[in-house]
């Protein structure tokens, strides 16, 4: 699972707003949906390939998050139709059926739920309803390889280890392949979820080194913290000796830089996506993003999520 480095990179920049907008996407008549903007348009770009994360806060979970579950389905899947993106790490993803559900609603797209039977150890770590990773992944890759890693580790995970997708496809007729992995760290700001997080970190890191030391691997999901300092007591971030590893590289640090929380309620950036140096060698600067479907998804906080989607380009030529 090696690839080619090539490029040299400087620092990241971002920032956004909804743009306009392209045909509503199915389920976009539901009264739930109701407008309350312009929807955004595609952010597709044919020469790049553009990741998404998002947390859809406890999704398919009648009791917890959005209480109206069809209008939370039908809302994160209007936004994912309409953004449009390559890949997209998804957590808080409760319910198998609800997951299979917004597959058949996103053509062209296929889902890797980290308890899908194909998926190696995930149906070991991973309760039926507990908060889960997945990875959403348009027909152009073709996935390889899916399996839970560090699973010696799931408590410092919050008992949420990570999902690893490999992915295959071509490039201007070259073959290429891309390691994806989707975190969700532990929440808190509190002294267990600060230790939990700097472990987890701390075995991220070594893992990353061992695996995918000359690889294109991304890390991308909702690690409950931020880059500059912690959102616990304002302490060092438990990402701090990953920041300054020249080995690998935060590519949405330009949104912890300029202050864009990546949430409805609070002030911190702490989703994130962290690309190994090699891949990062062909990230495009300025593209980190935090996407606000809450210009034109009625009541978002409470119909959709509490999270917004966060974006990054590379050119994997």
């Amino acid at each position: 699972m090696t690839s080619t480095p090539s490029l040299v990179i400087a620092a990241a920049c971002s920032l956004l707003l909804c743009a306009c907008g392209p045909p509503a996407a199915a389920g976009a008549d539901d009264p739930a949906q109701a407008s309350q903007g312009e929807r955004a348009g595609s952010y597709d770009r044919p020469d790049t390939v553009d990741v998404g994360s998002w947390n859809v806060e406890w999704f398919g979970e009648p009791e917890r998050g959005p209480q109206d579950e069809r209008a939370q389905l039908a809302n994160v899947a209007e936004v994912l139709g309409t953004v449009d993106l390559d890949l997209v790490g998804l957590v808080e993803v409760v319910s198998g059926d609800a997951f299979a559900e917004l597959l058949a609603a996103l053509p062209g797209y296929q889902g890797v739920l980290v308890t899908d039977d194909g998926v190696a150890g995930g149906a070991d770590e991973y309760g039926e309803g507990e908060q889960k990773v997945a990875l959403l992944v348009r027909d152009r890759f073709t996935v390889t390889a899916a399996r839970v890693v560090l699973a010696d580790q799931a408590w410092v995970f919050a008992g949420r280890p990570p999902l690893e997708v490999s992915l295959a496809f071509s490039e201007r007729g070259r073959p290429r392949t891309l390691d994806v992995v989707v975190v969700h760290l532990k929440a808190m700001a509190d002294a267990d979820g600060y230790q939990r997080r700097t472990q987890a970190a701390a075995a991220l890191r070594a893992w990353l080194e061992a695996v995918h030391a000359h690889d294109w691997a991304l890390v991308i999901g909702d690690f409950n913290d931020d880059l500059d300092a912690s959102t616990w007591q304002g302490r060092t971030s438990p990402f701090d000796a990953l920041a300054h590893d020249p080995r690998y590289r935060f590519t949405t640090a330009a949104l912890t830089d300029a202050g864009i929380s990546t949430t409805v309620w609070h002030g911190a950036t702490i989703d994130h996506h962290l690309a190994t140096t090699s891949l990062a060698r062909r990230f495009v600067e300025g593209s980190a993003e935090v996407l606000r479907p809450d210009a034109w998804i009625a009541d978002y906080d409470e119909s959709t999520s509490d999270h917004f989607p966060v974006l990054t380009r590379y050119h994997l030529r």
